[in-house]
């Protein structure tokens, strides 16, 4: 997984190397520095302007926990890892922000305007951070799947059940699994090579969801994570997984950049697969036509 230091590819500002030494090590690393690693794989270019004491405070570790961290890495100290990452970010012009609202017009003190605006944030955040390769990876993987499986616990239930729709409206066969009588792993014990599970899993991460994950991925399935970060548990059983802001100001996750990705993901394959879409839109329109569940513009 890890490369060379030199190699010129980076995930969105952070060397690809240093992406594969981290999650490499994440599992065996103490709790600490799992902390020092989820902040670099979410912020790669905050760090690079920030110092060990600063950091240090940021994160409630001590100075030396980050440097023990850049060792276990197979760097010197903290600053050989600075700067690597400080070299990748002024190698890459950050793209203009094209999703900023403008709301700066608006009074602070509204709860509409403060919801909207962290919303905005982890739109663009997710945005920047997800790699473009993993993203076209998953598509790839689901344009081809003989099935498509979705799964989640909670509110990630329904957005399984969000996807799963969308992906049938464009012509890939997709079933929500229920969770429930059956757990999701005797729901995956029905499915065969060629099928791709897609496992939503955000905090409190749901045993269920993970356990299915690893048991679809010990079968040879295909398996996709939407979390909310690459360190999450279910993402050490998955081929592509999609990091996503999910920071909200109550004590849930929010789904918006969920939303936005669910939509994303739908529309590259619908572009990726248009004879199938184009022929699944026309019947479901003849069928809701024939059995008068749609109203007619012209009869209404």
């Amino acid at each position: 997984m890890a490369g060379s230091v030199t190699q010129k590819s980076y995930f969105n500002g952070m060397p690809e190397s240093l992406k594969g030494k981290i999650l490499a090590a994440y599992q065996r690393l103490p709790l600490n520095q799992q902390h020092v690693a989820d902040f670099i794989l979410k912020q790669p270019h905050d760090l690079a302007f920030l110092t060990t004491d600063s950091l240090s405070k940021a994160l409630k570790v001590s100075k030396a926990t980050i440097v023990r961290f850049a060792q276990s890495l197979g760097y010197q100290g903290f600053s050989e890892l600075q700067n690597e990452v400080l070299d990748a970010v002024q190698s890459t012009i950050r793209a203009p922000d094209r999703y900023m609202m403008e709301l700066g017009k608006l009074k602070p003190d509204e709860t509409l305007t403060l919801v909207a605006q962290h919303e905005v944030h982890n739109i663009n955040r997710t945005v920047h951070y997800i790699d473009r390769k993993t993203f076209s990876g998953a598509v790839e993987v689901l344009v081809a799947a003989r099935r498509v499986h979705t799964m989640g616990i909670g509110v990630s239930s329904l957005l399984a059940e969000v996807l799963s729709y969308e992906l049938n409206q464009v012509g890939i066969e997709s079933q929500a699994l229920a969770s429930g009588k059956l757990r999701f792993v005797e729901h995956l014990a029905l499915a065969r090579r060629g099928d791709v599970v897609v496992g939503f899993s955000f905090p409190p991460y749901s045993k269920e969801t993970v356990d299915a994950a690893k048991y679809a991925r010990q079968r040879g399935l295909g398996v996709v994570a939407i979390t909310d970060k690459l360190t999450s548990p279910i993402t050490f059983h998955a081929h592509h997984v999609l990091a996503i802001q999910t920071e909200n100001m109550l004590h849930t996750n929010s789904i918006s950049a969920i939303s936005v990705v669910i939509n994303a993901l739908v529309t590259d394959i619908a572009l990726k697969n248009k004879p199938a879409a184009s022929k699944m839109f026309k019947e479901s329109t003849q069928i809701l036509l024939q059995t008068e569940e749609y109203i007619d513009k012209k009869s209404s």
